[in-house]
Formats: C-alpha cells, structure tokens, sequence
C-alpha cells in the first residue's frame, strides 16, 4: 500500500509546512523509497523554508521542499507556474547542488509580467485598504483566464510558436490590461508602472525567453504520475483560514483551496495509506491584512523571535502575532478532514519560542498522532503514538 502524507497549514501559513514535509521526505529516504512532492494549490507565493542538519536552507517557491532529500516535484494542474521566479529557484538550487526533477500538469496555468503588475498596482492603489496580497499575481491569473478566457496554461502556450506567444502577451497588456485596470477600480496609473510600459516589447520578449528556458527543464505529467512512487506527500500552500470558501475572512483570502479537498480529488480510489498532517507553531502569525482574532505584540509571544523568511514588504508589511486557541484549532481541522476517512496528525512547531497548554492539547487531540520540533531542521522533529480517552483523562 502507497505511503501517503498531506501536509496542511492549519491556521493563516507559516506555520512549518516545509519543515515537515522534509521531514517526511527524509523518512523516505531512510526507507529507500522513491518519494514524490505534489504542490496542488496556490503559486509561487509559497515559501517554504527548509534547513538542513548541515546548515544549507533554502525558501521553496516552486519546488517540493522535500528536495533537499532527493524528492522528486509534482506541479499538479491547480498549481499556479511563473516562469520568471521558477528560473531564479532552480538556479539558486543548482547553486546548492540540489537539481529535482520536476514535472508539470498541461493545464497549469501560467502568469505573466503584467499579471503580476496588475497585481502590484492593484494593491498600491488600495492603500489602507489592500488585500495584503504578496504581489505575484495569482488571483490576477486566474481571473484573466477564468472569467475572460485569455488562457495560459503549459500545454497553450507550449504549443505556439514565438511569435504567437507574442501576439497572446501583446493582446493581455494592450487589450486586456486597460479593461482589467478599470474593473480594479484603478483611475490613474502611476507614472513609475507607466515608464515599466514603455519596454512592454521587451518585457513580453524576455518572458518568453523566461518560458522557454523554463520548458527545457520541465517533465509533462498527469496525476497518474504519483502511481509511480512509494511515499508520496502532498505539499499544501497558506493556511486552512486563509482558503478561499472561508468567506468570513474576505477578501483576505487566497484564491484556492488550502486544506485536504484538492490531495482527496488526485488520490481519488487509489489503495493508499493516508495521513494529514496538520502544521501549527504554539502561537499564531500572519502576513499580511485582513481578521487575526487573537492578535497580540510580537512581546506577548516572545520578543526574541527572529524570522528571516518572513520579512517586511511594502504588500504585507511586517508579520503579526497572536495567541493559539486550541477550540478553534481543532474545530476549522475537524471541518476541513469531515467526510475523509484519514488518519489524523498534529504537528507543533516553534515549541522552543513559546509554551503550549499541555492538558488541553492532550484532551482536544487525543487520537492523533503529535509530531514536535523545537528547531529548524528535521532532526529537531519528534513524534509520539496517539493518547486515546483513557489516557487523555489522566
């Protein structure tokens, strides 16, 4: 029977998805089995910071952060592929003597430069009011392919010849652009996005380039390609109160489904063993705007806390704090796995930064099996068996 792990962030991201799924991904690898990364929601917004024993990290934005042990990456067709940030990763991967084989699903979509400016101008343009989007353009591909049809998917785009790339990039920014702006709300264009216009031949030139290059280095893949591994872990992106049917949260959501919904849909009546893991530090953060009901100064949780992946940045400003409440934890967890017949996990990250109600988390979670990291890399990983209700009673 397949090993099946899905890893998902349980509260708004950053909660140490890539931290486990390396772990798991070592456990693959001391077993000796081929081991498979399915990114299957959101886009190159991801960052999944993995470091290992040795001291090498690594923020993973495209690839599996399971590659660091040698596993390989699937994009499924929900993944959102940016070939300008996908080039820059795998060079610095090279550079780190870490080359992943990756594969793609045809119908992942594709962002361009002007999604991403769509985006940027967007939030800009908001002020107080943004989003707190992180200013690559996911929601802005997926309404320009969604609701007005201009696609770019792999398979599209692989399939024209340069000058048809160009004249597809050439109707977005000329056509689309203006149209999309307006529906934005946005009045006046900054001159700084004005002056970036000016070189939109060059821009659509070096993007296609971008493509290209991205192209040679990628592997075309169906979700049949998971039957070819022994241990497979999906890799989920934000948090379970960040998917985009959590409505009470709009519009600070991200535009996909961040819990077990999509890794269901691709195992779908395969024989596998299924575990999810759901990641959370003993405290809570988010990046960005929007509700954050237990939010608190950074020196109620621990004024030491250094985050050298989550820094300050024009769209997201700087990381908030909060409180963890344990009800809440277990009720939007129950909610997202009802109706899965899955085994149940919970990992605690950052248990060196701050405390835990020890009692409570043995009661709420009894049954699950409780993995725990007071570190950075996957030896700092420790687990436990389930404590079923008479243990939980002690």
């Amino acid at each position: 029977m397949k090993t099946v792990k899905i890893v998902v962030g349980a509260n708004f991201g950053d909660e140490g998805k890539g931290l486990m799924t390396d772990y798991f991904a070592k456990e693959a690898k001391d077993k000796n089995q081929s081991c498979l990364v399915i990114c299957h929601n959101g886009g190159s917004q991801k960052g999944h910071t993995v470091v290992s024993p040795s001291g090498l990290r690594h923020v993973f934005h495209h690839f599996g952060s399971g590659a660091v042990c040698g596993a390989d990456t699937y994009l499924s067709a929900r993944f959102i592929v940016n070939p300008i940030t996908y080039n820059k990763e795998l060079a610095e991967l090279k550079s780190k003597n870490i080359e992943p084989q990756i594969f793609v699903h045809d119908q992942a979509l594709i962002t361009t430069p002007f999604d991403m400016m769509l985006n940027q101008i967007a939030e800009e343009y908001r002020g107080k009011s943004k989003h707190g989007s992180c200013g690559v353009g996911i929601f802005e591909t997926k309404v320009r392919n969604e609701e007005y049809r201009i696609e770019s998917t792999i398979s599209g785009f692989s399939n024209l010849s340069r000058q048809q790339l160009g004249s597809i990039l050439n109707r977005i920014v000329s056509e689309y652009f203006p149209v999309r702006l307006k529906q934005l709300g946005v009045d006046t264009v900054p001159d700084k996005w004005n002056k970036i216009l000016e070189y939109k031949e060059c821009i659509i030139e070096n993007f296609i380039d971008d493509f290209l290059k991205m192209k040679k280095s990628i592997s075309s893949a169906g979700d049949s390609i998971l039957d070819l591994y022994d241990y497979v872990i999906f890799e989920g992106a934000q948090g379970l109160l960040l998917d985009q049917n959590n409505l009470e949260y709009a519009p600070h959501l991200t535009p996909s489904s961040t819990g077990i919904k999509n890794p269901m849909d691709i195992i779908a009546k395969r024989n596998a063993d299924v575990e999810v893991c759901y990641v959370t530090r003993t405290y809570m953060t988010r990046h960005g705007a929007g509700r954050f009901d237990t939010e608190c100064a950074k020196k109620e949780i621990n004024s030491q806390i250094t985050d050298l992946t989550n820094i300050p940045n024009s769209y997201q400003d700087t990381i908030r704090y909060g409180t963890l409440d344990l009800v809440d934890l277990k009720e939007r967890i129950e909610n997202d796995s009802k109706g899965f017949p899955v085994k149940k996990s919970l990992a605690v990250t950052h248990c060196n930064e701050y405390g835990i109600n020890e009692e409570m988390l043995r009661k709420l979670f009894c049954g699950y099996k409780i993995y725990r990291s007071d570190g950075m890399t996957h030896n700092d990983v420790k687990w436990k068996l389930p404590i079923f209700n008479s243990l939980a009673e002690d």
